[in-house]
């Protein structure tokens, strides 16, 4: 055979060689049956296991959608909500899968007890979904981080954040990740931002407006007025059925800031129950339950139990029997209330419309504080030591964060459930009040009942700044609605805590260790003795024993520890 045919032949073989090695490597996965080629979000039953080739070879540029370029199936365990028909089939879940090209599977944990199933799937070395997303505690976060069960995400908010960091740029945000930086100044989490000013100045009174004009009394503005107008309300008849039915000032156990010190211990000492009744000067760090202005507004309180001025049912009855009480069919027989919603009535009440929004008092050394609640990021999404990619799960957990997607996550499906606010709806907004516009027209209102629309109950990531969350939501009119009537109290409570204010104090595992058994006991016995001072059956001359036991508990070695978790947070803000 001549050289000329020889390589020819060879040109033929190697030709013959490379075309079946390409039909021998062609990815088949994105071809149907007809040939034709399948979207990235495939249904569950058929997704491909994931390439062992590097994230990058299959993530699209930050920004663009949706995130994969070819299908990949990614695992999320999740606290399950009864509330969710099916979380397979969920508006929220199918969002987030056709803007990420990603097969979303759940590993349920289950309601009550996720945390200890979280617990029980570590230490018994099970592998664990690519994502855990549930609320944590910053001491949890800690310890599964600093074990290396949660990896830190610095370097993945530095190169591989979108959707998060755009909508903290549009909303000055800047500083938000400080508050979920773990002790050791990792971030395990990304977070959920749902701040509401109603959620944030809670510890609210209510008093009856109409029985103040029947007796022709102005509003009280100091602890001592609050007295007269309880003795009024106690003596004179406001209800004018020849009766005395009135019950002055009525509590429950059990609710949300429903009992009488919530509110009138601010007019005496800063009652902080945000944190633990920590107080803080110039960074150094004490506590309010021991000092004279507590015993003071103590003394107040007790003054208005032995008068009949506060029900003894306050300490005692539980919400159903508080709101019959409130909802008694006769006759109004309520003159002021500590709850931190009007929603304790019921949607119609006319009980409720009696009843208007209590500034905070001043007391006799001319305090007057409201108590304000952290409403700053909680962690929420994780991504763990077993997950295949960890760039792709934190991807997903950034595209949680994404503006319409935070909405969807809690208000459900867009144009269904809820939609944006026009310039038709301009100065409906709840918290006109507050400088926030009317952002979010709420169709349907499924918060709380059965729904496929969202996850429900905040247990994902999600960024929704005052404006798109119940701050910036639409009215309707109705001046009894329990979130206008909250919108309408939060003026005269807002700013009105001391400068600096405990509101986070982030743990490593060893000091929660060490105060967590402290702290449980120093609130026990705190909130038990407060309530026997109130009602007398601790005597204020037992003060001094009062002051003791709560040395004899651990005080000193708690407010220690407190003092240096709290030196460190500060630094590192």
């Amino acid at each position: 055979m001549s050289k000329r045919r020889m390589a020819s032949l060879v040109s033929v073989l190697l030709a013959m060689f490379l075309v079946l090695s390409a039909c021998s490597t062609t990815d088949t996965s994105k071809t149907s049956g007809s040939g034709e080629p399948k979207k990235a979000n495939q249904t569950k039953e058929n997704a491909p296991s994931n390439k062992k080739s590097s994230s990058g070879d299959i993530l699209n540029e930050l920004g663009m959608e949706p995130i994969v370029k070819e299908p990949y199936t990614l695992t999320i365990g999740l606290p399950q909500n009864t509330n969710v028909e099916d979380y397979d089939t969920n508006h929220y879940t199918q969002l987030l899968e056709k803007k990420s090209g990603m097969d979303i599977k759940f590993e349920m944990l289950p309601a009550k007890d996720a945390k200890q199933k979280l617990a029980v799937m570590v230490s018994g070395g099970s592998a664990l979904p690519d994502i855990i997303s549930m609320a944590l505690s910053d001491s949890e976060v800690y310890s599964y981080g600093s074990q290396g069960y949660f990896i830190p995400l610095n370097d993945y908010y530095e190169n591989n954040s979108f959707y998060f960091q755009q909508i903290v740029e549009e909303n000055g945000l800047d500083t938000m990740l400080n508050d979920v930086t773990s002790a050791d100044g990792n971030i395990y989490t990304v977070p959920l931002y749902n701040p509401e000013y109603g959620n944030e100045w809670d510890h609210r009174a209510w008093i009856n407006k109409t029985w103040l004009k029947a007796l022709d009394l102005d509003m009280p503005e100091t602890t001592e007025d609050f007295y007269q107008v309880l003795k009024a309300f106690k003596e004179k008849d406001p209800n004018g059925n020849n009766k005395a039915d009135e019950i002055p000032y009525m509590g429950h156990i059990n609710g949300w800031n429903s009992q009488p010190q919530d509110f009138f211990m601010n007019a005496f000492i800063y009652y902080n129950t945000s944190y633990n009744y920590i107080l803080a000067d110039n960074g150094k760090i004490d506590i309010a339950a021991n000092k004279d202005e507590w015993k003071q507004g103590l003394q107040y309180l007790n003054k208005l139990y032995k008068e009949g001025l506060i029900s003894p049912l306050t300490f005692t009855q539980d919400r159903p029997q508080f709101q019959q009480a409130i909802e008694n069919p006769d006759a109004q027989i309520i003159g002021s209330i500590t709850t931190g919603s009007m929603s304790i009535y019921q949607t119609d009440s006319k009980r409720k419309e009696d009843m208007t929004a209590l500034p905070p008092l001043t007391g006799p050394n001319g305090v007057c504080w409201s108590t304000k609640r952290y409403q700053g990021p909680s962690s929420r999404g994780y991504v763990t030591k077993d997950a295949k990619s960890p760039e792709i799960a934190f991807r997903l957990l950034d595209l949680m964060c994404d503006k319409e997607l935070s909405i969807n996550s809690r208000f459900g499906e867009k144009d269904k459930d809820w939609k944006f606010a026009t310039d038709a709806d301009k100065g409906t907004g709840l918290y006109e009040n507050m400088d926030i516009p009317a952002t979010i027209k709420v169709i349907n209102n499924h918060w709380g009942q059965p729904q496929n629309a969202e996850w429900a109950e905040d247990t994902q990531p999600a960024i929704r700044p005052y404006q798109y969350g119940i701050g910036g939501m639409t009215w309707d009119g109705n001046e009894y609605d329990s979130q206008y009537m909250t919108a309408q109290a939060v003026p005269s409570y807002i700013d009105k805590a001391p400068e600096e204010v405990v509101l986070k104090v982030p743990f490593t595992t060893e000091e929660n260790d060490r105060t967590s058994e402290i702290l449980t006991s120093l609130k026990t016995y705190i909130d038990e003795s407060t309530q026997r001072f109130i009602v007398g059956d601790m005597p204020f001359s037992e003060w001094d024993n009062y002051v003791s036991e709560l040395d004899n508990i651990g005080l000193e070695e708690y407010l220690k520890v407190v003092q240096k978790a709290y030196d460190r947070y500060r630094k590192n803000k």
